[in-house]
C-alpha cells in the first residue's frame, strides 16, 4: 500500500476518478467518521503522525474534488480521464436530403459544343497502369409528357345528362303498423247463390278480410271457420250453435244472415239425408 503522501486525492477517499460530486461528499463523510480522532481505527492502526497527515489529506481532498475548475486542474496534473462536461443543448440532427436518381454521362461534347475526352485506362505515376476513372453520373428526370394543344376555335359543348327514368313506386306487401286496413271491395251477389262453404271463402277473400280477423271479429276459433268453408260438416258443431256463427261470418261479410244460415243448415241436411257426413250433435 502506497504512504499517505504518495496517494492521490481519489485514493484518501477510495472514489474512481469519474465519481460525482455527491459520491465525493458521501466518501469523505464515510472516512471522517472511520478515522475520527479517538477511533479505534485511529487508535490502534496508526501513528499520531498518520492520523494527523490522513485528516489533512481529507480536507484537501474535500476542497480540491469538490471545486470543479481546482478538480479539472489537478486531475490534469495527475493525467486522470477527464469527462467532457455535457451540452445543454440537443445534438443537431441532420437535415434529410431526398434521394436523387443518377445517371452515367460520359465525358463527350461540353456546353460550348467541344468534344471532350473519354476517359481510358492508361499509365499513372511510376509507370503502373491506372484503372479508367468511372464516368460522371448526374441526375436524371423522368421524361414528362407533352401537353395536348388547346383548341380555341371552337366551344366544347358541356355533356348533356340524361335523367333518370321515374319509377313507380311498388305497392306494399304488408300495410304498415297503424295504417287503416284497405278497402273492401264489393262484390255482387245473385239473390239464388247457394251458400256453401267455398262461397263463403271467396267472398271473404274478394273483401279482403282474412282468416284471424274474421275470427277476431266474431269470437269464433279459426278451426270452425275453415271447417265451414271447407263444408266439413262432420267436424261442425251442432246445428244450433252452426246458425249463430253463420250469422256472424255473414255479419262481417255484410251479407244477409238469414239466407246464408238457412241456405248453408239446408245444404248440410241433404248431404245428411244422401247418406254423407253429419255434423255432430
Amino acid at each position: 500500500m502506497k504512504p499517505l503522501a504518495q496517494q492521490t486525492l481519489y485514493e484518501i477517499l477510495e472514489v474512481p476518478a469519474d465519481s460525482t460530486a455527491g459520491e465525493i461528499e458521501t466518501a469523505y463523510a464515510r472516512a471522517r467518521e472511520v478515522y475520527a480522532p479517538g477511533s479505534i481505527v485511529t487508535y490502534s492502526l496508526m501513528s499520531p503522525e498518520d492520523a494527523e497527515l490522513l485528516s489533512a489529506r481529507l480536507e484537501e481532498a474535500r476542497g480540491t474534488l469538490l471545486d470543479p475548475a481546482a478538480r479539472a486542474r489537478y486531475d490534469a496534473r495527475i493525467g486522470a480521464p477527464v469527462e467532457p462536461i455535457p451540452s445543454p443543448w440537443p445534438p443537431a440532427i441532420p437535415p434529410v436530403i431526398p434521394a436523387l436518381a443518377l445517371a452515367p454521362v460520359a465525358r463527350g461534347e461540353d456546353e460550348e459544343g467541344d468534344e471532350g475526352e473519354v476517359p481510358s485506362a492508361g499509365p499513372s505515376r511510376g509507370g503502373a497502369t491506372e484503372p479508367a476513372r468511372p464516368a460522371a453520373w448526374a441526375p436524371t428526370e423522368a421524361p414528362r409528357p407533352a401537353a395536348a394543344p388547346i383548341r380555341l376555335d371552337r366551344e366544347v359543348a358541356a355533356p348533356t345528362r340524361t335523367p333518370p327514368p321515374v319509377r313507380a313506386p311498388l305497392p306494399a306487401l304488408t300495410p304498415a303498423p297503424g295504417a287503416p286496413p284497405p278497402p273492401a271491395r264489393e262484390v255482387g251477389v245473385p239473390d239464388a247463390t247457394a251458400w256453401t262453404g267455398e262461397v263463403l271463402r271467396q267472398i271473404r277473400e274478394a273483401r279482403g278480410i282474412s282468416l284471424q280477423l274474421i275470427s277476431e271479429r266474431t269470437k269464433v276459433t279459426r278451426h270452425h271457420i275453415e271447417n265451414i268453408e271447407a263444408d266439413r260438416y262432420s267436424l261442425l258443431p251442432a246445428s244450433v250453435y252452426l246458425r249463430g256463427i253463420l250469422l256472424g261470418i255473414a255479419r262481417e261479410l255484410r251479407l244477409d244472415g238469414q239466407k246464408v244460415a238457412r241456405s248453408y243448415l239446408e245444404r248440410m241436411a241433404a248431404a245428411a239425408g244422401a247418406g254423407g257426413p253429419t255434423p255432430r250433435r
